[in-house]
Parts: C-alpha cells; structure tokens; sequence
C-alpha cells in the first residue's frame, strides 16, 4: 500500500488496530498514553512513522519508508 500523507499513515495505523482486535484502552496503556492520548497522537498533523511504530510494535507489525524517483 502506498501511503503519502501523515493522514493516510494514521488512518492505516488505525485499520491495523481494528484489525488487531486489540482495544484501544489496552493498546494505549501498553505504550503509556490514555486513550483520549492514543487517539490525540492518531490525529496529530505531523504523526510521524515513528508514531506509527511505537504503536504497531504492541500488535507485531511495523511500517517501513520506501523512497522513489518519480
């Protein structure tokens, strides 16, 4: 999947949770956040590939970066 926004990242990041089957509450408290601060980082403008791996590493997946000439 190619994703090309901070928006598209946090929303792929999201569809994996769902797809985890982990709650947010649970995921949140792993990574030391509240859930209301789960989902504040979701929404973030610069949510970052750092973000995202901090919070798939719970659920056993990461996101690598891939640069291409166009």
């Amino acid at each position: 999947m190619a994703i090309k926004t901070n928006q598209e990242l946090a929303q792929a990041v999201n569809e994996a949770i769902k797809e985890s089957g982990i709650k947010k509450t649970a995921l949140a408290e792993k990574i030391g956040l509240s859930r209301q601060g789960l989902d504040n980082l979701l929404k973030k403008q610069s949510f970052s590939i750092d973000d995202a791996n901090k919070i798939l590493n719970v659920i056993h997946l990461s996101i690598t970066a891939e640069m291409q000439q166009k």
